[in-house]
């Protein structure tokens, strides 16, 4: 990659806003649930915008496994009726945060069966989501109800940016947003920077774009990286924003360096094939980078539809 080819690519964009106007939760109904629903309600607040509950039911009968039977279909009501109240005591709880004076976001709740990563594409698609988001519980990293290869899959093939709530997490005002990336495709970059304008523009947060020099980068590739990042800040409408170096062997520790001593209130990284963020999710310290950062980690597939 070029400096020049950089730059032509950086150009060939069409500089445009995405509001962020629908947020989708994905909730398992855990204990857990309430404090992201809380953080989602926060957000929600502070962008004008409408939340959408959701809940997948993996049902037998659409999931077939050996030796696994049909459920009865009172069965299923039975379950169907638990969970449409059990998101109603949900919503009920998140609007009494505020007093009636407050912005209250409209809420809907949803629930339908399949599997997960299904239920939340096919239903950001119906509602027009801008965001997913989905809590990270601090024993089995996302959950109980996304387990095995369901993260991954996630990642990989969600319609629209998806956002990771870490257990613990409390809302507070972004003031600093890090992106993290190696910069190899700036056009990509720039298409995930735009959307993470519309958070930055709503907290009047500083944009930090993040470079992890792992020391193996040659002169030549360092300084097409340096003009990167100042044609990128220099593309941006957004008027805060920095450019940070940051030297570590691993991408993830680097990260998390970063997150703590930079005073990081949410990072976010792109997703595509050889990218920095395939990086960390075939690296061995993957899944400890996710649960070491104390702060949200919002993801772009590279591959995600515009709604």
């Amino acid at each position: 990659m070029s400096g020049r080819s950089s730059v032509r690519a950086i150009a060939e964009l069409d500089p445009k806003f995405k509001e962020m106007k629908t947020l989708l939760i994905a909730t398992d109904l855990s204990a857990n649930a309430a404090q992201v629903a809380g953080y989602a309600y926060r957000l929600a607040q502070s962008l004008k915008a409408k939340l959408l509950l959701c809940y997948a039911i993996n049902i037998p009968a659409e999931i077939p496994q050996d030796g696994t039977t049909a459920w009865p279909l009172q069965v299923y009501d039975d379950i169907d009726r638990e969970t449409e109240i059990e998101l109603e005591r949900l919503k009920t709880r998140l609007t009494a945060l505020d007093g009636p004076e407050a912005y209250k976001p409209e809420i809907t709740c949803v629930h339908e069966p399949g599997f997960v990563t299904d239920v939340l594409n096919d239903l950001s698609v119906r509602h027009h989501a801008d965001l997913i988001i989905i809590g990270m519980h601090g024993n089995d990293r996302l959950g109980t109800w996304l387990t095995g290869n369901h993260s991954s899959k996630m990642i990989g093939t969600a319609v629209c940016p998806l956002l990771l709530i870490p257990a613990g997490a409390e809302f507070k005002p972004l003031k600093r947003i890090a992106f993290g990336s190696d910069f190899k495709q700036p056009g990509t970059d720039l298409k995930a920077l735009r959307k993470l304008e519309v958070l930055a523009e709503a907290f009047n947060a500083e944009l930090v774009l993040t470079h992890v020099d792992q020391g193996k980068d040659d002169p030549e590739y360092s300084l097409i990286v340096k003009a990167t990042l100042t044609e990128l800040m220099r593309k941006l409408n957004h008027g805060k924003a920095s450019a940070k170096m940051v030297k570590s062997e691993h991408i993830a520790n680097g990260l998390e360096w970063l997150v703590r001593h930079g005073h990081i209130d949410l990072l976010a990284m792109d997703h595509h094939q050889h990218g920095f963020f395939d990086q960390l999710i075939h690296g061995s310290r993957t899944q400890q980078a996710a649960i070491r950062i104390p702060v949200p980690l919002l993801v772009f597939n590279i591959n995600e539809n515009e709604n």
